[in-house]
């Protein structure tokens, strides 16, 4: 089987699982208070999907050339595959579910799992230490905030 084709059932089957969402989504109703409903927010990022889909369905058959080399400059290295990486940050994301349901806030336990991600994806290189410590502390507590304090979501 060929790589366009493999490439073609597997965006059918998104393609197939989103109109699936998308007609689910059509019967929930509107709210009180929700003119728009809940269900037009899945409907928007289903149709993106199948549309982004559909294009690259179409990509897919009538594009024939070779996908480009990367360019290498001097000094560079080719790019490390790692594919037990994303087992990896999917086992953290895990561990970070298990601590919001022992009650350990969002903001801790997200900046936890984004500080070990980081970490993980820069093989815990020693100076990436402080820039993952300040990128998920910030995004960490400022989630927390942004969500509890303007939009008022109560977060675990």
């Amino acid at each position: 089987m060929s790589k366009a084709l493999k490439d073609a059932g597997v965006l059918l089957a998104i393609i197939f699982a989103s109109a699936l969402v998308y007609w689910d989504s059509l019967k929930l109703r509107a709210g009180t208070y929700d003119p728009l409903g809940s269900g037009t927010m899945p409907r928007i990022v289903v149709g993106i999907i199948i549309v982004l889909s559909l294009i690259a369905l179409v990509q897919g058959f009538f594009n024939s050339r070779p996908a480009p080399q990367p360019l290498l400059f001097e000094g560079e290295e080719e790019f490390d595959r790692r594919p037990w990486l994303a087992v990896t940050i999917f086992l953290y994301l895990v561990g970070c579910i298990v601590l919001l349901a022992l009650r350990v806030p969002f903001g801790i336990s997200s900046s936890l799992f984004l500080f070990i991600s980081c970490l993980s994806i820069k093989k815990f290189d020693p100076k990436s230490i402080l820039p993952a410590a300040a990128c998920s502390l910030s995004v960490g507590f400022g989630l927390t905030y942004l969500f509890g304090s303007l939009f008022g979501v109560d977060l675990p």
